[in-house]
């Protein structure tokens, strides 16, 4: 009996062994950040002009870039709102909220935006030129749909208005 368990140990062992070193195709791919001081440093790792957001009570707190492709600047205000601006030259989905409900598309300055929501986080994406622009607003849900729909089209005014200044 004692050298039937010494044998299951043992088995149990290797197999736990095994299975720690084998290669771990089922983890989560992690998105590579790199921070920024500024979207001047931004704009030289992405090739582009990075678009900013300026907006009253909004002040940016990170300047990063996601995947060495998608710039992304995080704007907070007192009231613990939370707006992230991405940009990518491509035309595709680039915000990432899995599982976002259609809001539909919606005229917003010049252009048809899609907006979505998830559990108090609003989104509104539209493509130009051949970029992708989104933005993402948390902690607007008690505020409403217009404070965030607001920053969407200030946000595309803003874009027009660096795009005739280049």
């Amino acid at each position: 009996m004692k050298r039937i368990l010494s044998v299951i140990v043992g088995v149990m062992v290797v197999a736990g062994v095994m299975a720690a070193c084998a290669p771990a195709d089922e983890a989560p791919a992690v998105t590579p950040v790199m921070e920024f001081s500024s979207e001047d440093e931004m704009s030289q790792q992405l090739g582009f002009s990075m678009v900013t957001l300026s907006i009253e009570g909004y002040e940016a707190k990170n300047y990063q870039v996601l995947d060495g492709e998608l710039g992304q600047i995080i704007y907070e205000n007192a009231d613990g709102r939370v707006l992230r601006l991405r940009v990518k030259k491509v035309n595709d989905d680039i915000c990432g909220i899995e599982g976002a409900k259609d809001g539909g598309m919606h005229k917003i300055g010049n252009h048809d935006t899609w907006l979505g929501y998830l559990e108090g986080t609003q989104i509104a994406q539209w493509g130009d030129d051949g970029f992708t622009y989104c933005l993402i607003g948390e902690g607007f849900g008690s505020f409403g749909k217009e404070p965030f729909r607001a920053a969407a089209a200030a946000l595309e005014e803003q874009i027009e208005a660096q795009k005739e200044q280049q």
